[in-house]
């Protein structure tokens, strides 16, 4: 098995490499603004619970799933875990008219590779979307005095992530006490665990905006182009703890506490402002240089983020999660540019249920499964004539165990159904997104004492 995962591991490094740069995670004319849509850092079982996370513990049992939104929860990690995943997205984008456009694509998605370290602690790496830009707007007016202008928006890119996230565990260093007085207390010191995660990010993003004049001998058509090269670190840094509520310690109450460093990265940028004509076989021809610009530096100034989660869970059974998460853009600036951003709230609610892990024989299998289900709300970061643009979204998902004794592996599907705007906002998105992915578990960097 151990050269399965490999093989798979090697396969799927150079598969994520090609695909991030050719990917295309969104259609939404609402990624011009900001830095473009924000990619959430939940794998695909937790896509299928709305991205929940902050409070959510690994699993005591294999198959362990690795939750990536809080580094604390490595702390418990037990196995070496490797997890891949890709989408099918389809967007159907209307305007208040009911026009329609829609857009497809399928991608691989992230790759991560995790494994414990002297028992309390763990070790994640991996890569994966952190943003994405890509929209194409076409608006006609006619204007007194000028006549016809047809407006066309274009961007393309997007950032991309390499992290390395570290948890550790307290429940090792801390001696167990009959104090009464002090239990409730002590338990949640003894259960707690810290993580931190650190990440480059790099990408680029391209943009143009154009005037185009169809009727006009009078007036010359109009272009700016602006490329992006972004780069730089930042990190993220976790806490998790949890309670039991039940004598034989299997029902518990989880917290969780996340916070995102508000990072600045580097940013080299190119500028074009030209006038051009269209020649007679329809490209553009240039006119004149409005203004240029070549390899300047600038900052972006990422958001900070806060998040708190809660948790009930039944040991081996079920859980069900919530997470409210804070980001303030208000700090936040690309260049010089910090307009069209709004603060934003995420309220995010799901849960899984497994009706016996540990049956077995035929005709079992259906208890093995795992079954997820969530809803979310984003108030939206970006804005429209000063309106933020809200995301809704349903969720449910299936993790179905795979491999020998079906113990070590499974297979996750997840579906996303969302509506990104509102009655105020000028356009509608509809987002269908099919996740799959696979959880491979091993036991790595183990000494027998026998060969």
């Amino acid at each position: 098995m151990k050269n399965n995962i490999r093989l798979l591991l090697w396969l799927t490094i150079v598969g994520v490499s090609e695909c991030l740069y050719a990917q295309n995670n969104t259609f939404s004319p609402y990624s011009r603004y900001g830095i473009g849509d924000i990619n959430n850092t939940a794998f695909t079982f937790q896509k299928g619970m709305a991205n929940v996370g902050i409070a959510l513990p690994l699993d005591t049992t294999a198959p362990v799933f690795i939750n990536n939104i809080n580094p604390a929860s490595l702390g418990m990690l037990k196995f070496a875990n490797i997890e891949a995943g890709g989408y099918y997205l389809f967007s159907d984008i209307r305007n208040k008219s009911n026009v329609s456009a829609q857009f497809q694509s399928a991608n691989f998605n992230y790759l991560s590779v995790a494994f414990p370290i002297r028992h309390f602690s763990g070790l994640s790496f991996g890569l994966m979307p952190y943003s994405a830009t890509g929209y194409q707007i076409n608006q006609a007016q006619t204007l007194s005095g000028v006549g016809d202008v047809n407006y066309q928006y274009t961007g393309s890119g997007g950032l991309n992530k390499v992290y390395m996230a570290y948890g550790i565990s307290l429940y090792k260093f801390i001696k167990d006490k009959n104090d009464s007085s002090k239990h409730i207390f002590r338990t949640l010191i003894k259960n707690m665990s810290f993580g931190v995660n650190a990440y480059y990010l790099f990408g680029n993003i391209t943009q143009t905006s154009m005037a185009i004049y169809p009727n006009s001998a009078y007036y010359y058509n109009f272009a700016d182009d602006r490329s992006l090269r972004i780069a730089g670190m930042s990190a993220d840094i976790g806490m998790q703890t949890s309670i039991p509520i039940s004598k034989n310690k299997s029902k518990y109450i989880g917290f969780g506490l996340f916070f995102s460093n508000p990072s600045k990265l580097n940013v080299t940028y190119d500028y074009l402002a030209y006038n051009f004509a269209y020649d007679y076989y329809g490209q553009k021809a240039l006119v004149d240089t409005v203004s240029y610009i070549n390899n300047n530096a600038g900052k972006l100034k990422l958001p900070i983020s806060y998040g708190v989660g809660i948790g009930y869970f039944i040991l081996n059974k079920m859980g069900i999660n919530l997470d409210v998460k804070y980001t303030d853009w208000s700090k936040y600036y690309l260049i010089t540019d910090n307009a069209n951003v709004k603060n934003a709230f995420e309220f995010n609610l799901g849960g899984y249920y497994q009706p016996d892990r540990f049956s077995s024989g035929k005709g079992n299998y259906w208890g093995k499964v795992i079954y997820r289900l969530g809803v979310s709300y984003n108030t939206g970061y970006q804005e429209y004539n000063g309106t933020a643009v809200p995301l809704m979204m349903g969720t449910t998902g299936l993790s179905l165990p795979v491999g020998l004794y079906r113990a070590f592996s499974a297979l996750h599907i997840s579906f996303q159904y969302g509506l990104k705007g509102n009655a105020s906002t000028l356009l509608k998105e509809n987002i269908f997104r099919i996740n799959l992915g696979v959880t491979l578990n091993d036991r790595w960097f183990i000494k027998y004492k026998y060969d």
